[in-house]
């Protein structure tokens, strides 16, 4: 009973402050995501005004960890990916819309919104990536696991709905998630 009492204070600062990221994982995530961006043939059609935007979506008490992915990801790629300039933009789950325009979104945990960003990425070819390897199986195209080595999953069944068409090393590289 004791031990029961202990684990009531995590659950409600868990359910307080969002979902518990592991910094190892965000940081891989951060700095290996916008690169895959430059193996898709398709990305001038996915570049917006000539630039790749690069959408952090988020719930709200995942404000801080977007804040931090954003931090990362400027840290490291000084707002340019490969000739092209990186534009980051930090965006709630709720405020994407069809009107939303994007090369790619990063999904952080949310209850409700991985659906959104799934459907949306099927209307406008957005590339998407996913924190929790789990949301795969909602539709999202990519995700990394740090394990002996970093993993890169890719969902095949998603694939064809992300107008995506990838440099033949990336096949290579990745393993195909079972949805």
């Amino acid at each position: 009973m004791k031990k029961f009492l202990l684990i009531i204070p995590f659950l409600f600062v868990t359910t307080l402050f969002g979902y518990s990221y592991n910094d190892l994982l965000i940081k891989a995530q951060s700095s290996i995501f916008p690169k895959i961006l430059l193996l898709d043939k398709k990305l001038d059609e996915k570049l917006v005004d000539g630039k790749i935007v690069y959408a952090i979506a988020y719930d709200d008490n995942d404000y801080h960890t977007a804040m931090q992915v954003r931090k990362l990801v400027e840290n490291k790629y000084k707002n340019r990916l490969g000739e092209y300039e990186l534009v980051i933009k930090v965006i709630r789950f709720s405020d994407l819309s069809d009107k939303t325009k994007v090369t790619a979104v990063y999904a952080l945990n949310s209850s409700d919104g991985i659906d959104r960003v799934s459907s949306l990425a099927k209307e406008s070819g957005f590339m998407t990536f996913a924190y929790d390897i789990e949301n795969l199986k909602h539709g999202l195209l990519l995700s990394l696991m740090v394990e002996k080595s970093t993993v890169i999953y890719l969902s095949k069944p998603n694939l064809q709905n992300h107008k995506v068409d990838f440099v033949d090393s990336l096949y290579q590289l990745v393993r195909f998630a079972a949805n």
